[in-house]
């Protein structure tokens, strides 16, 4: 059996290494019918599955040669930048097909470009409601079930419900894992806060059964590796996709311990399980609109405030850093909309401004993040 050092280093080097992450998935069991590339927590991973597909949350780190004639301009966000330009290096060749969300701005310029320029693997544009209600529901269950007839034509599995339920199982049972693994974090630094996202962002690469039996043995082996925290400043990051593992190790360096997150591919992904009785695209529907809000989805602003400030009473927080990527709008709102509940809980907050995963911390930053640990929880 394999060391937790060992799965972790795994995990690290699908987040961080193209090449490994590719020949991990040039390599993945032949059961599958191809491979379907996506972009957001609201793309259910579920229904690709039960097609016979294998889901691959595209994240940073991509070869891609830096040429400025295919480009896009600024105001897109770097982590845009960064996969239009692995998209025209071919990267995402091995692809079957790609699935883009009714999300942000850059997506959707990103999703053009794709039709006009890129073209392959094609892609397809789930189009999600941005309203939690129970009409969004009701008009997302509908999207859901073109997406599977989409999805069963693409690899010809012609999936059942019971199919279907089994594959809402497993992912449930991952989703129940990572809360599990939540809770120990929280009294047991067994895990670095950067190992952890390390560890919940190869899960968007990982087949799920091997993902599945990974963290398993990791939370089972937690007691056995216990270390205390008390001597550390805890944490907590924020923001979009946050897979830039040498940042946060550069922050838990400085005497903090990152002991939880509100990141895409963090805490939000595993918020909520699909109830398994009753129509299960009404039941995805529910789960993916109502699981932790990404801020492109229009929810009940004063449940979301009630639920975040238990939340953040809860952890006993010394201080929150907010990663965000430049050119994030969405993500620029959320901050803002939190900062006020974070200051009126006499909480510090720290906003970094960064290009994606792959560009160096600037010495300014790492001076402000050291800066900010060291006065953390005085206030």
């Amino acid at each position: 059996m394999p060391t937790i050092q060992h799965l972790l280093e795994k995990c690290k080097n699908l987040v961080s290494k193209p090449d490994y992450r590719r020949a991990y998935l040039l390599d993945i069991p032949q059961k599958y019918r191809g491979i379907t590339g996506h972009f957001s927590n609201y793309i259910p991973e579920e229904i690709i599955a039960a097609a016979g597909l294998y889901p691959l949350r595209i994240i940073g780190f991509w070869n891609a040669s830096k040429s400025p004639q295919r480009s896009l301009f600024n105001p897109v966000c770097s982590f845009v930048r960064d996969v239009f330009l692995a998209a025209c290096s071919g990267e995402f060749s091995f692809l079957r097909n790609i699935v883009f969300p009714n999300s942000c701005d850059s997506l959707k310029v990103l999703r053009q470009m794709w039709e006009y320029e890129i073209k392959k693997p094609p892609a397809y544009t789930l189009l999600h409601p941005i309203n939690t209600d129970n009409s969004s529901v009701q008009y997302f269950a509908h999207q859901l079930r073109s997406f599977a007839g989409e999805m069963k034509k693409e690899s010809g599995v012609d999936f059942t419900d019971v199919e279907l339920r089994k594959t809402i199982d497993k992912y449930n049972q991952t989703r129940g894992l990572l809360r599990q693994l939540y809770g120990i974090r929280r009294t047991n630094a067994f895990l670095t806060g950067a190992d952890a996202v390390a560890l919940m962002t190869a899960g968007l690469i990982l087949e799920r059964d091997e993902y599945n039996t990974m963290l398993r043995q990791i939370i089972d082996e937690a007691p056995q590796n216990h270390r205390n925290n008390k001597n550390l400043k805890r944490i907590m990051i924020m923001g979009p996709l946050t897979d830039n593992y040498a940042l946060l190790n550069k922050i838990e360096r400085f005497g903090a311990i990152i002991v939880d997150d509100d990141i895409t591919n963090g805490s939000r992904y595993c918020s909520r399980d699909v109830e398994t009785t009753g129509d299960l695209y009404e039941n995805i529907a529910k789960r993916y609109l109502f699981a932790d809000p990404g801020p492109t989805l229009n929810s009940s602003i004063k449940t979301d405030e009630q639920t975040f400030r238990r939340r953040i009473d809860e952890l006993d927080l010394q201080g929150v850093i907010y990663i965000n990527q430049k050119f994030c709008e969405p993500h620029v709102h959320n901050y803002l909309a939190k900062l006020e509940i974070l200051k009126h809980s006499g909480i510090n907050v720290l906003m970094l401004e960064i290009e994606h995963a792959g560009i160096d911390t600037s010495e300014r930053d790492l001076l402000r993040i050291e800066s900010f640990i060291e006065i953390a929880g005085r206030n």
